[in-house]
Formats: C-alpha cells, structure tokens, sequence
C-alpha cells in the first residue's frame, strides 16, 4: 500500500550482510573460511523530490550494494528502503515502474544492432507501447545528445557514446528516480563534461531525482546538492559539500626543512600541537630532514612549532604553506574513517 509521500527516497536502518560460502560450496570453491561482510551498515538516508544526490566513498564502500537495494535487484539483510513511496521488498513491482538504473560498465547493448534499434527492443521489453516508442526514443536521444549517430551500429560507439546510450534507454520509462552508478568511468574527458551538463539539466528541467554513486569528489562537488560519504558500509557524514569542507577542517599544508633534528623529535613536537597528518622525509643525505603537517581543529600554532624546533637544536632552513585539495582532505580522512567523529 502506498505510504505518504514526503521523500523521493527513504532508507530506515538499512543493513545488507554477505553470508560467506560454507560446507560443499566453500569446499567446491576452494574458499578460505571467512567473516560475515557487512557491506551496507545500518543506513538511514532522506532525500527530497527534485534533488540531485551523491554518494561517495572508495572502491568497496557499499555504494554499489546500496543502489543494487535500492533498485530492487537486492533484498536487504534488514531496514527499510521506501523509493516514490513503495517499499522496495514488498512492493517491488510499483518500485520499478518509476525508477531507471545506469551503470558504468553497461554490457547488456546488442553491438550488430543501431543506437535506435537497440533503444526499441528495449522499449518493448518495457511495455512501452507500440505508437509511443519512435517519439520516446527520439525524445531520449536527443535528451542525451545523440540524435545524428542513433543510426550507426552500436559497436562503432565510442565509450562516451555507449554511457549515453545508456542513459536514453535508462530515461525510456520517464523515470522520476534515476540511478547513476559511477556513469563517467572510463569515460573521456569530453564526454564527462557533457554527461555532467545532462544531469544539471535534468534535474532542474524535469524536477527528477538522481542518485549519483561515485569515488570523484571534484564530481559530486560540482553537481550534487547534497552528498554522503559511504566507508566500510556506513554512512560518515551526510550534508553539503560546504559542512563537508567544515568537517574536514583546515586545508593549509606546512613544510618546514630543518637541520639537524630527529624524526622522533618532530613528532614528539607534532603530538604536543595535536598536528594532524604528520610526515617526516629525508630529502638528501645531509643531515636534512623535512617536516610537514596540517592543522586541526582550527587553531594555528606556528609560532610554537617553529620554536621548539629551535629549542631542540635544529636550525630551520625554509617554511612553506600550501593548500590541499578537497579531494586530497577527503581521501586523508577516509583511510582514518573520522568523517563526522
């Protein structure tokens, strides 16, 4: 039974376990003996009509097990998932009538059929009517870009061109929740800069909901309203790209090369600043040592740093500020899992 409809997309303690294989078919398969995986954890996501959603996370984050529940092509382990106000377990049917799915390594085109002729058979799979299909496929492809080479044979295609086939047949069904599984890997630069116009206009031409998986944090930033980074399963934060530069904290980067002062030493120095990503090289044989570290929390001990160096016995040699980039910050802080910790 339809429930009210507030959210595009809800998701109630949404768990997803991998049991591992056991007994003759772990035996069969030669498989060592293994935990349970947890590959979605406890999810709990809202997200509105009309919004354009990312997210992120590394390779194995769940993100991909998330869309495939979400989609209906999983039963979750426990939780709920409520797409356009269906359950997506027990009313799976509805579910699929108003949602369209695009993967990143699409395998499933006919390459001795057209870009036309393979959007009409999977037209008809649909039961899209027969008079409405040639006006839905010519609407489609020109949605995506791809009107003048609709006619050539989908093996001459290049890889852009297959992803954005891949969305028209994806928008056959005029869906109000559209999937987007990583839909610019393996994609050329062209391409990704007109697959990323397709979707803001999209989403503020025909007010549908995107959900955006992807690893590319530059990617979500431009085009996402709002975005969750996804870590072992788990949602570790939720919100704006601007409360995730917050929750990232400082972008300022220190090098100092000193002389004459030990790896132990500085970071003995880096523990009583509470310094945050801390590493010492050697860049040369002389006796040089260099130290480089972030911020935390805001505060800005420079002074302090520099001199406890000279304290120690070092003699400080040159001190440089650089700035990282949001997708170095956001790979630092995943590896450590502290994302809203």
């Amino acid at each position: 039974m339809k429930t009210e409809e507030t959210y595009a997309l809800e998701t109630k303690n949404l768990i997803k376990v991998y049991q591992p294989p056991s007994g003759i078919r772990r035996a069969l398969m030669r498989a060592p003996i293994q935990d349970k995986i947890r590959a979605v954890d406890n999810v709990n996501l809202q997200i509105k009509q009309g919004e354009i959603f990312g997210v992120l996370g590394p390779n194995g984050a769940g993100k991909t097990t998330l869309f495939k529940i979400l989609t209906t092509l999983m039963r979750p382990t426990t939780g709920r998932a409520i797409v356009g106000g269906f359950d997506v377990v027990a009313e799976e049917n509805k579910v699929k009538c108003l949602i369209g799915f695009v993967t990143g390594e699409e395998r499933s085109f006919y390459w001795r059929l057209t870009g036309r002729q393979n959007l009409a058979f999977f037209a008809g799979l649909c039961n899209i009517r027969r008079s409405e299909i040639p006006e839905r496929i010519d609407n489609v492809l020109q949605e995506v870009g791809l009107g003048k080479e609709a006619n050539n044979m989908f093996y001459s295609f290049s890889s852009g061109m297959k992803q954005k086939l891949s969305i028209a047949r994806a928008l056959l069904t005029e869906p109000k929740v559209l999937f987007l599984d990583e839909p610019t890997r393996s994609v050329d630069v062209l391409a990704i800069a007109e697959i990323k116009q397709f979707i803001k206009r999209l989403a503020s031409k025909n007010r549908q909901t995107v959900l955006l998986a992807t690893h590319r944090l530059e990617e979500a930033e431009e085009l996402c309203d709002r975005i969750a980074v996804m870590n072992k399963g788990r949602i570790i934060f939720c919100g704006t790209v601007d409360e995730l530069r917050k929750a990232l904290g400082s972008r300022e980067r220190y090098e100092i090369l000193a002389q004459d002062i030990s790896h132990s030493r500085c970071f003995a120095i880096g523990e009583k600043y509470k310094l945050g990503n801390v590493e010492t090289e050697n860049p040369s044989e002389n006796g040089l040592l260099k130290l480089s570290f972030t911020f935390t929390n805001g505060c800005n001990p420079l002074s302090g740093v520099l001199r406890d160096i000279l304290t120690a016995g070092g003699t400080i040699l040159s001190c440089n500020r650089s700035e990282r980039s949001l997708e170095e910050m956001f790979v630092d802080l995943v590896k450590g899992d502290r994302i809203g910790s």
